[in-house]
């Protein structure tokens, strides 16, 4: 955990303007008020949060064992690209495992370079819901 919220604070330093996130070819998007659902067929889902900061969010909810380690991976990827400034979208990226249990929340405290926290995002997921609408991201600026 201490781990991601450096990499999170690390990527957040160099983020710099918020963007819109574009659905791919053979996705499904539910367009929100705050944030766009897409769901690739077969993959993990992608929820995106756009913060009034600036700042975003991209949480990949793996919803099978499988599922999550593609997440996992992906978000390492993009996190990488970002921190490097080669990423597309300037959104941070996180892994959530949804395969166990009821469901799962959890808080990300989104931090800017010198470790003021400027977001903090709660991630709440259910097991037993419509595919592309199994989560909720709620977004609160400090």
């Amino acid at each position: 955990m201490k781990r991601l919220l450096i990499a999170m604070t690390t990527a957040l330093g160099l983020a710099c303007v918020g963007s819109t996130s574009v659905a791919q070819n053979q996705t499904h998007a539910t367009n929100l008020p705050n944030f766009t659902v897409t769901a690739p067929a077969g993959q993990y889902e992608t929820y995106f949060v756009n913060l009034p900061t600036g700042y975003g969010l991209e949480a990949l909810v793996g919803n099978t064992h499988s599922q999550y380690v593609q997440a996992e991976r992906a978000a390492e990827r993009s996190e990488a690209l970002r921190m490097q400034g080669t990423a597309s979208q300037p959104f941070v990226a996180v892994a959530i495992d949804n395969s166990a249990g009821p469901g799962v929340a959890k808080r990300f405290l989104l931090n800017d370079s010198v470790q003021n926290t400027v977001a903090i995002v709660d991630v709440y997921c259910k097991r037993a819901a419509p595919e592309g609408k199994r989560c909720r991201l709620v977004s609160r600026s400090v």
